[in-house]
């Protein structure tokens, strides 16, 4: 009597092992959130792979530029991309589910170089040389302002290293991607640059599906399922409190950096009230806000 029970479990198993898969995921390398030498390859990925793992599934990363990894999974090469901010136009191409965690994005500067703008007013920044990452979506209505002087680059770290080196007065950056990468490329010079509060935008980072991909619709519904299941058991916020990202910005003191030689001195510190690593006394917004 228990040889028809024994033999459906054995076909439900084996029937779970066929469906499962190893998605392909294109991505680039953005410390702290994703990276080939991070532990885990980063707090993004390891809840892409928490979560893929509640259906039996795996990731296999595949870092690539920016440009070329939006590109390639959007013509469907790939499975997915992730980490990703959404906009209309990829909307338009991708499907997708609740977001793995936030960001904030704003305005680096040089703290020697205090600047009277305010990030929600892109009025105040029409005098200023502003550095971006080519391909990268910011905020609509700055990457719509085309009467500001926007200098565009291949990554974050050549922004911030403009910025250094005094070519441009802004730089737009993931707040922890920027202290994460000063603290790696040049951390005697961590302390001359500050982020600007508050900040441009608060996005969401999403694993994006392309349309192209069959079953892309049922793979994202997927990933929707097993992230809400994250978040409900607690899972997801323990995960991110785990990556003490508000810990990015600290780094040890090391031989400075060569670019050191043509950037403004450190000395003056022209904002008493910013706490090292630049970050004010204010409460940060909570990187829980797009999972309500």
């Amino acid at each position: 009597m228990r040889r028809p029970l024994i033999v459906s479990l054995l076909l439900t198993l084996a029937c779970s092992a066929v469906q499962a898969q190893t998605l392909r995921i294109a991505t680039l390398d953005w410390a702290p959130y994703v990276g080939p030498d991070l532990p885990g390859h980063g707090l993004a990925s390891r809840i892409l792979d928490e979560a893929l793992a509640l259906n039996g599934d795996k990731a296999e990363l595949v870092f690539l530029p920016w440009q070329r990894a939006l590109n390639e999974t959007r013509e469907g090469r790939f499975d997915a991309l992730m980490p990703a901010y959404l906009s209309a136009d990829r909307s338009a191409d991708f499907y997708t589910s609740m977001p793995l965690l936030d960001s904030q994005l704003g305005f680096f500067r040089r703290r020697d170089h205090a600047l009277p703008i305010e990030p929600s007013n892109l009025e105040s920044l029409r005098p200023y040389r502003i550095g971006v990452v080519r391909g990268y979506v910011n905020q609509t209505a700055f990457d719509q302002a085309d009467y500001l002087t926007k200098d565009v680059v291949s990554s974050d770290w050549q922004n911030l290293e403009k910025l250094l080196r005094g070519r441009i007065d802004l730089a737009v950056a993931d707040r922890y991607t920027g202290y994460q990468l000063l603290a790696q490329n040049a951390p005697a010079l961590r302390d001359q640059v500050v982020f600007v509060e508050p900040p441009l935008d608060i996005k969401p980072l999403y694993v994006l599906v392309p349309r192209r991909r069959a079953e892309g619709e049922a793979l994202a519904a997927s990933l929707d399922r097993s992230l809400r299941t994250l978040r409900r058991s607690g899972r997801l916020q323990q995960l991110i409190a785990e990556a003490h990202l508000e810990t990015a910005m600290r780094s040890r003191e090391v031989a400075t950096h060569p670019v050191a030689e043509q950037s403004p001195s450190s000395e003056q510190k022209s904002d008493e009230r910013l706490q090292p690593g630049g970050i004010t006394a204010s409460p940060l917004l909570s990187w829980q806000a797009s999972l309500l």
